[in-house]
């Protein structure tokens, strides 16, 4: 089924994601798609793929102007799991990246040097989101990343760590080219 929210705006390309339920399909995925003419550009590289009237996700994208770049973003509870930054070049898929990912492994280093508990026993912390999304687009060029990471959304944890990343994503370079990092001042370990 096409995803409604991850139409280009030139309506050449969407993602489409499984009507059945997890476990009735081993293979079930989200895959780019081209629509004219139809063909499977790439399946997005995710352990939680969306499935329609999942709890705790969503499946949105945007695209620049032109629609040569997109960043499909697959939710869960508490922000996203995986944000996919989408190149195309004449009309095919040229390089899809995590940047979710990419800023996670921004965060590693300093979330390890903490020693805390993990989140759970998927992830070792998740990005939070309020309102504000965690990343877009500025142009076909560059990623803003702006987000909180956290072992502990609820704010519960003895041993919580959490930090704020702010980078920007050069597309064509496929890096960083600005990072900050800020770990919060209430962290706790032991």
């Amino acid at each position: 089924m096409v995803a409604s929210g991850t139409l280009s705006p030139d309506k050449k390309f969407a993602v489409i994601y499984p009507t059945q339920q997890p476990e009735e399909g081993a293979d079930a995925g989200n895959y780019l798609i081209s629509l004219r003419p139809f063909a499977v550009l790439g399946k997005l590289d995710t352990k939680w793929p969306y499935f329609k009237n999942e709890s705790h996700g969503g499946l949105t994208a945007e695209w620049s102007d032109d629609s040569s770049v997109a960043l499909v973003t697959l939710d869960g509870k508490w922000g996203p799991h995986d944000i996919f930054l989408i190149e195309f070049r004449d009309g095919k898929l040229r390089r899809m990246t995590n940047v979710l990912a990419k800023a996670h492994d921004l965060l590693l280093p300093d979330y390890r040097k903490a020693k805390p508990e993990r989140y759970n026993e998927y992830f070792d912390f998740i990005f939070e989101r309020e309102d504000e999304p965690i990343c877009e687009l500025v142009g076909a060029k560059q990623v803003q990343i702006e987000g909180h990471a956290t072992t502990d959304p609820k704010g519960l944890s003895r041993r919580k760590w959490s930090a704020q990343v702010k980078a920007v994503w050069d597309i064509p370079q496929a890096k960083f080219t600005q990072q900050k990092i800020t770990r919060d001042p209430a962290n706790k370990s032991d």
